[in-house]
């Protein structure tokens, strides 16, 4: 937890803290993160209301969100692990997918407070828009951006023009897929 917070907070000492835990360690907290990760968003897309599943699609699609975000993480983090390599980065594959689940820290933040303030959206109706909400999933957004940045000049052993073009690489195929996936379920 002291890295977690330390790498959200002070990013360069936290990433220091980061770098001396143990493979396994961080192997394991990385997939807790993630599957945290894939609880968080469940829980914000579900709505008792308008519920019609039983307990077991319900449980069901909850242990897939998990997979599904942990299968999501280790797809991005061998992505820029392997352009990381390809633009000779000396970082191994354990540092890269940590540093990205460390980087989902502050997006799980985020929609836990955006989650809430849309539960008691009726007392503070004036304060509670759709303008806070997109502020605060930005600003969590340029939290990971910055968390990934640090990450992948230190882990990697390079400038800023490379870890930009490594995290841009990865920014434009998140977007492809972006546009590409609801294409594909259409047809």
């Amino acid at each position: 937890m002291k890295s977690l917070l330390l790498t959200l907070i002070l990013t360069k000492k936290g990433l220091n803290v980061l770098d001396e835990e143990f493979e396994d360690d961080l192997y394991r907290k990385s997939l807790l993160i993630f599957g945290v990760y894939g609880i968080v968003t469940f829980i914000f897309d579900f709505d008792e209301q308008t519920n019609e599943k039983g307990f077991l699609l319900n449980l069901l699609e909850f242990g897939m969100s998990i997979l599904f975000s942990i299968i999501i993480g280790l797809t991005f983090s061998y992505i820029l692990y392997k352009v990381g390599k390809w633009i000779d980065g000396q970082s191994n594959f354990i540092e890269i997918f940590s540093l990205l689940a460390y980087a989902y820290f502050p997006i799980i933040i985020g929609l836990i407070i955006i989650g809430i303030l849309k539960k008691i959206e009726y007392e503070i109706n004036t304060f509670n828009n759709i303008n806070l909400r997109n502020f605060i999933l930005y600003l969590s957004w340029l939290f990971s951006i910055k968390i990934i940045f640090q990450g992948l000049i230190k882990f990697n052993k390079y400038g800023i023009k490379k870890a930009i073009l490594n995290l841009s690489i990865l920014i434009g195929f998140i977007i492809g897929l972006y546009f590409l996936l609801p294409n594909l379920i259409i047809e």
